[in-house]
């Protein structure tokens, strides 16, 4: 399951990353990328860290087989990495509400419209960000469980 949790944050990151479309509007190019959203920045940046947790905790699991102190510690990194997702996925997916539904309040148009390439490509991502967050917090409830009863 970590190395789900590791393929899926990866797969996530990977696919952000390379989010990129160029579009016309009324005769004016503009340019849709990643990094131009600090929430999608920050998603990139927590699958990052989340996949080089992740694959310490799987190490770390095969030592705390035997031991109490190291099961509590693989549990607080798990729950470390599925907070992290949590906040990085909640993050990245009001940035992409806005993207698709815009805030007439605020007077920010929708962009979906226009660059229809980038925001599936968005959405596929925080897909996966999701199914990475999901499987970290079915990890931690099972670290969780071994915890207590090791």
């Amino acid at each position: 399951m970590r190395v789900l949790a590791i393929g899926t944050a990866l797969a996530s990151m990977g696919l952000m990353i390379t989010n990129h479309e160029v579009a016309s509007v009324y005769g004016i190019a503009f340019e849709a990328k990643y990094s131009d959203s600090s929430a999608f920045r920050y998603l990139v940046y927590a699958d990052i860290a989340i996949s080089a947790l992740t694959l310490f905790t799987l190490v770390w699991a095969c030592l705390a087989v035997r031991k109490r102190g190291l099961v509590f510690a693989l549990f607080f990194f798990d729950l470390l990495a599925t907070l992290t997702a949590m906040s990085a996925f909640s993050a990245a997916t009001s940035e992409g509400y806005i993207g698709k539904y815009g805030n007439t309040h605020a007077g920010w148009l929708p962009i979906c419209g226009y660059v229809h390439g980038y925001c599936n490509r968005g959405t596929l991502s925080l897909a996966f960000s999701f199914a990475s967050f999901l499987l970290l917090f079915i990890l931690t409830v099972l670290t969780a469980s071994a915890a207590r009863h090791h």
